[in-house]
């Protein structure tokens, strides 16, 4: 069942100078370790607590999403940093990390104390590949009942709005709207932007 932006997140979409930003976490869960051998990381610069739970910062790239128009949740590829081989340790002790269970959640740095992610995927790994840089798990799409997800796709430069509708409601004399953020600044429109700057990546499934 599709859920919608929590009042909050429309707010702070919309107040592009707020602070507020939109911060993606993971939890991965190996094979044959014990919960507490969880990894639990976050993009950011600095550890979080949510849930009661610590997310430590830590360096991952969420590749581009595929889809193969079935309607089913979308195949993506995930590269966690390897440099100081931690993730390579874990990927050895947990049979080699096909199988894994990976949680990936996208929460308000705002509002850590709220337990609803505003975004949530479940995906299980098929894959697993190690080098000198990066840990690269290949994500499948295999716990649909467990994903938490608006209808659209969040993109960090891209308005879903159509120019001058009911949404954007922009009042501009300029023609046509190539609906990015530079576009909807020039127009004096920016608090109605309908993408996510928050994001740090180039757009998540929704």
């Amino acid at each position: 069942m599709a859920i919608k932006l929590s009042t909050l997140a429309k707010l702070a979409k919309n107040e592009l100078c707020s602070g507020t930003a939109f911060l993606i976490l993971l939890k991965i869960e190996l094979p044959g370790l014990e919960a507490e051998d969880n990894i639990h990381v976050v993009a950011n610069t600095e550890d979080i607590y949510w849930c009661d739970q610590l997310y430590q910062a830590f360096p991952f790239q969420i590749g581009t999403v595929k889809e193969d128009g079935s309607g089913s949740i979308p195949s993506v590829e995930l590269k966690v940093d390897n440099t100081t081989r931690d993730m390579e340790y874990w990927l050895n002790h947990g049979g080699g990390g096909v199988n894994a269970k990976v949680t990936l959640y996208v929460v308000l740095s705002t509002a850590l104390d709220n337990p609803v992610p505003e975004l949530q995927e479940v995906y299980s790994v098929t894959d697993a590949t190690a080098s000198e840089q990066w840990v690269t798990f290949s994500l499948g799409n295999s716990y649909p009942s467990q994903a938490r997800r608006p209808w659209d796709t969040y993109k960090k430069n891209n308005c879903a709005f159509r120019y001058k509708g009911p949404e954007c409601a922009c009042t501009s004399d300029l023609e046509g709207c190539n609906h990015t953020l530079t576009d909807c600044r020039a127009r004096g429109n920016s608090k109605r932007f309908g993408g996510f700057p928050g994001i740090d990546q180039g757009g998540l499934y929704g």
